[in-house]
C-alpha cells in the first residue's frame, strides 16, 4: 500500500459571490491543460505523491459524490471496507487497517455520479482513480451522461491511473456517472479486488444550473422579466472565466408528453441563449440543446424533485 495522499494548494479562486449570489448553480472543474500532470506549476491542488501526483485545477470540487449502487461480487470485501461511500471526496486512505477505501470484491461494480462537477474531454487526463495498491489492480471503466447508457472507455491496471478520452466520449457532451467494474485476477479476503480510495474528473466544466420556475411562466418559453438577474449574473461568469464554449441545455419534468417537453426544452434553451447574447455575451461560443425529460438530476416522484428538473444548465469551457 502506499503512503498517505497529501495535498498542496497553489492557487486561490477568484471571489464571485456577488455573481453566485443571483443564481442556483453547481460548480464543476475548470477545464485542465495538457499540464494537469506537470505538479511543479499545479494552478490547483496536487494530490498524491511521486508518479501517482495528479494536479486538480478544481480540488476537492473534482471528485466523486454519490453512490448510485454498488454490487460486491461473488466474494466481497468484509467490514468497513465493503461500504461503497468511502470511495467519494477527496482521498482520505491512511493505513490498510483504516476505513478510508472501498475494496470492490470479485467481479465487485460500482457506479457513481457527479453532482457537482461533471467529465468533459480536454487536453491530458481525464479521469484519475485513487487506488492505493502498490500496483493498480485491472479495474474495467465506463462513463455515461445519464446512467442508464454506457461508454467503456479503458481499463486502469499495473502503473496506470488515470485515463485520456480524446476520441472516446464526444467532446461536445458531459459525462455525470462513472462505473467501475473489478477484473483483478486475484480478489477474497478482508480488501478484495481493487482498493478504490477516490475518483476524480481531471477535464470537466462549470455547471450553472438555472430555475425554471425564476426564467419562465408554466409551459411557456419566453423569459419572465425576474430572469433577467439570473441572465445578468450568468452572463458576468461566462465572461470572467474567458469561456471559449458554452452548452445551454433545456431540461423538463415528466409531466404531460414527452414530444411536447422535448420541443419545450429546445425552446427554453434558445431563449436564455438569445439573453445571453444579449447581456453582452459572444454568440459565436454559444449552442443549445434540448433534453426534454431524458436527464432528470432527481426522481419524477415529488413535486419539489420535479421542480429541480425543471431547469437550464449552462455547461462553461
Amino acid at each position: 500500500m502506499s503512503a498517505a495522499f497529501d495535498r498542496r494548494d497553489h492557487s486561490r479562486r477568484p471571489a464571485a459571490a456577488a455573481v453566485a449570489a443571483a443564481l442556483t448553480f453547481a460548480l464543476m472543474s475548470a477545464p485542465a491543460s495538457a499540464q494537469s500532470r506537470s505538479t511543479a506549476e499545479c494552478a490547483g491542488i496536487v494530490y498524491g505523491q511521486g508518479r501517482r501526483a495528479i494536479c486538480l485545477p478544481e480540488g476537492a470540487a473534482s471528485f466523486a459524490d454519490s453512490v448510485v449502487t454498488f454490487t460486491a461480487g461473488a466474494r466481497p470485501s468484509s467490514g468497513v471496507w465493503a461500504e461503497p461511500h468511502h470511495a467519494l471526496g477527496e482521498p482520505d486512505y491512511t493505513r490498510t487497517s483504516a476505513p478510508g477505501f472501498l475494496s470492490l470484491g470479485c467481479d465487485g461494480v460500482l457506479v457513481v455520479r457527479f453532482d457537482d462537477n461533471a467529465l468533459v474531454e480536454v487536453d491530458g487526463p481525464d479521469l484519475y482513480v485513487f487506488e492505493i495498491g502498490p500496483a493498480v489492480e485491472a479495474t474495467d471503466l465506463a462513463v455515461s451522461v445519464d446512467g442508464t447508457t454506457w461508454l467503456e472507455v479503458g481499463r486502469i491496471e499495473g502503473a496506470q491511473t488515470e485515463l485520456e478520452l480524446k476520441g472516446i466520449i464526444d467532446p461536445d457532451d458531459v459525462y455525470r456517472y462513472v462505473r467501475l467494474t473489478n477484473r483483478s485476477r486475484t480478489c477474497g479476503g478482508r480488501h478484495s479486488g481493487a482498493d478504490i480510495d477516490a475518483i476524480a474528473a481531471v477535464g470537466s466544466a462549470l455547471r450553472v444550473a438555472l430555475d425554471a420556475a425564476v426564467l419562465f411562466e408554466v409551459g411557456a418559453s419566453t423569459l419572465k422579466a425576474e430572469a433577467q438577474a439570473s441572465i445578468t449574473a450568468a452572463a458576468t461568469l461566462i465572461r470572467a472565466r474567458g469561456a471559449t464554449r458554452v452548452l445551454v441545455e433545456g431540461h423538463t419534468d415528466s409531466d404531460g408528453e414527452a414530444a411536447a417537453n422535448e420541443r419545450l426544452s429546445v425552446a427554453r434553451a434558445e431563449s436564455v441563449r438569445d439573453a445571453l447574447v444579449a447581456a453582452g455575451v459572444d454568440a459565436g461560443i454559444l449552442r443549445t440543446r434540448g433534453h426534454g425529460e431524458r436527464r432528470p438530476v432527481a426522481p419524477n416522484d415529488t413535486p419539489e424533485d420535479k421542480a429541480r428538473n425543471r431547469r437550464v444548465d449552462l455547461l462553461v469551457r
